[in-house]
């Protein structure tokens, strides 16, 4: 055992995304990552992903709190404008 002193740790848990459930449902790499475009939307409709298990080059904290943000903001505006379609179909 080695014992270091430290003001703060990184814990790293590896590379592979927990996104076996997915396959056949979510377009995943090679790797197992679920692809997304820019504004972490997927190739499903109105689903969106966000954090470790997307494809991008690094994983951390920082990165994955921004994929969230951009994740959510999308989730919302694509809600609003569903909302938006769907009372115009009520008023055609």
């Amino acid at each position: 055992m080695s014992r270091f002193k430290t003001d703060g740790v990184f814990i790293f848990i590896g590379y592979i995304p927990n996104t076996e459930f997915l396959k056949g449902k979510i377009e995943l790499n090679k790797w197992g990552e679920i692809l997304v475009k820019s504004d972490m939307s997927t190739n499903i409709e109105g689903v969106f992903a966000a954090g470790d298990s997307i494809t991008k080059r690094f994983r951390q904290v920082t990165t994955a709190i921004g994929d969230g943000t951009v994740a959510a903001l999308a989730a919302s505006n694509y809600l609003h404008e569903l909302k938006i379609k769907q009372k115009q179909l009520k008023t055609a």
